[in-house]
């Protein structure tokens, strides 16, 4: 299938083998497999053990991380971290390791598009901070407190039972019981996926005290109107893009497209509205950012193509027939 965005043959091999068995994942995933492709995917296999040995920590990936409802519940599927943690590409977006010294009451912390950070508090506790996302660090002697404006943050919260560690995102109150938890939110709304321990989330503001437990593997949305019902979570795959991965399991091409410029310094556009619904399916690289352009070309009937005008975007359209 052309591409506007071949690879790129000066990126070291080891780069360039994870981007070939990227895209031999997209493919073989993405629909109708034919003989002819069935055929050269098998000579790519058999060409270098390399390729082989790539192509199957993308399966694990996959098959691990998001598509059943996990069997367990309140033990950390720590074999999944450590999955993501050695397949997840570190090439291309700016990821920054921040020690804060002491976390001044106020401190506000801000990224761009594109930036991941990783950051340790003064307490031991530590976040991985998403692009676009705004929040305020408010520590002293007696309590431990977050404000989460906007954005995504992943919290692993050091022990400390003098100081309460809470993130007040969406209207409510995360508190910690000694874990790891994702919060995505608005101004208006917050969610919830707790990858390890314990959380309990609720509502002070309605004056009725009452907060819900969440384990490992559950998940939770908040509101002004309340706290929805717990349902089953994947955390490996809601928290694989602090790896540099997005996972999408059947999720409409404007999810994908929308998670996608986040982690973008070069956005992209949707050219044709008809393009919205469509589902794919997939593990995209979200630190090379033509990378992952190409593994979409692979499952769905799309192209895309620099777009003329400033600021700079790229445009996806729908794949014409060639005549």
């Amino acid at each position: 299938m052309p591409t506007a965005f071949p690879p790129d043959q000066t990126r070291p091999s080891a780069e360039r083998m994870q981007e070939e068995a990227s895209l031999w994942f997209a493919r073989m995933r993405g629909g109708r497999v034919t003989d002819d492709l069935r055929a050269r995917f098998d000579r790519w296999l058999a060409a270098d053990a390399a390729h082989r040995r790539e192509y199957e920590i993308l399966e694990q990936i996959w098959d691990q991380s998001g598509r059943l409802v996990p069997k367990t519940r309140g033990k950390p599927d720590l074999g999944r971290a450590r999955l993501l943690r050695g397949a997840a590409s570190l090439a291309g977006t700016v990821v920054l390791c921040v020690w804060l010294g002491m976390a001044w009451l106020g401190d506000r912390i801000s990224t761009d598009a594109g930036e991941r950070q990783h950051i340790r508090l003064a307490d031991g506790s530590e976040l991985d901070i998403a692009p676009r996302t705004r929040l305020r660090v408010r520590f002293d002697g007696t309590r431990r407190r977050l404000e989460l404006e906007e954005g995504r943050i992943v919290v692993s919260v050091a022990a400390d039972p003098r100081r309460p560690f809470e993130v007040h995102a969406g209207g409510g109150v995360i508190r910690d019981i000694g874990t790891r938890f994702e919060v995505q939110a608005d101004r208006t709304r917050a969610k919830v996926v707790v990858a390890e321990g314990i959380v309990e989330i609720g509502i002070p503001a309605r004056g009725d005290g009452l907060f819900r437990r969440l384990k490992a593997g559950e998940a939770a949305e908040l509101d002004g109107a309340g706290v929805s019902r717990t349902r089953p979570a994947d955390p490996a795959a809601s928290l694989a893009w602090t790896k540099g991965q997005l996972v999408f399991d059947a999720a409409p091409l404007a999810e994908v497209i929308s998670a996608l410029n986040r982690h973008r310094k070069i956005p992209i556009e949707i050219g044709d509205p008809a393009l919205v619904h469509v589902r794919i399916s997939g593990v995209f690289l979200i630190d090379d950012e033509a990378a992952a352009l190409r593994a979409i070309e692979q499952v769905a009937p799309v192209s895309f193509a620099p777009a003329g005008g400033r600021p700079a975007s790229v445009v996806m359209n729908p794949l014409r027939p060639q005549r």
